[in-house]
């Protein structure tokens, strides 16, 4: 387990290091209109390093002291995650052919009723207010448009 926290810690802190590379590109002063484009993505790249050179710096002196640790994953701990992945990744699909809100609102009901087995009631009350408070508050009122896919825009004419 802690090689594997050792691990992540290394791939975070060098995602961090590419914002921070790529904001000194943008440019993060403080220009003459305000912040540069650079700006914010600088300081939470600054904090994504250090984040994970302290959890780094913990995994070690933990490995140091007791070794290794518990195994990363137990068995039978790959059906949980595989009950999180597989819907995730066919909502990401799904997002492509009937847009966001209808992915959002399949996704949430599948999820709450197959994985938290809660009542029907709530389950359709849930998949169908949380996406139309998406499309209302995107879509209507910022008019920002979420993606629709390709038959997302003749599903959703209101």
């Amino acid at each position: 387990m802690r090689k594997a926290e050792m691990w992540v810690a290394l791939a975070f802190a060098f995602l961090g290091i590419l914002v921070i590379a790529d904001s000194i590109r943008l440019g993060f002063m403080w220009g003459m209109s305000g912040p540069e484009s650079g700006f914010f993505p600088f300081y939470l790249g600054v904090g994504v390093v250090i984040s994970s050179l302290i959890v780094f710096s913990n995994a070690f002196t933990q490995y140091k002291k007791e070794g290794a640790g518990k195994p990363l994953m137990p068995p039978g701990a790959i059906k949980p995650i595989l009950w999180v992945l597989i819907p995730s990744v066919a909502m990401i699909v799904i997002t492509e052919f009937v847009g966001l809100h209808l992915a959002a609102a399949l996704y949430l009901g599948f999820y709450m009723r197959a994985v938290g087995k809660i009542g029907w009631v709530t389950t359709l009350l849930v998949s169908i207010i949380s996406p139309l408070t998406l499309y209302i508050t995107f879509d209507k009122l910022f008019l920002i448009p979420l993606p629709q896919g390709l038959w997302g825009g003749y599903l959703l004419r209101f």
